[in-house]
């Protein structure tokens, strides 16, 4: 979250939903930045899951130096 003056906001977010079983896990990785991507199935939503990682360190919106989402 980043903080403005009107008070926190989200700028980044994952969202990950691996519900088990036979079902197919999937990935969301959204930005304020104008990122929105989505991944389907095991290898690809771990690769999403950290390219997500990398973008937290490059885009110009996020708190660098801080944990985001």
């Amino acid at each position: 979250m980043s903080a403005t003056a009107d008070g926190p906001r989200i700028v980044a977010l994952l969202r990950i939903s691996a519900p088990g079983g036979d079902t197919t896990p999937s990935v969301r990785s959204w930005c304020s930045c104008g990122r929105d991507l989505v991944a389907f199935g095991q290898r690809k939503a771990a690769a999403l899951i950290a390219d997500h990682t990398r973008h937290r360190t490059t885009c110009p919106l996020l708190p660098h130096g801080k944990e985001a989402a």
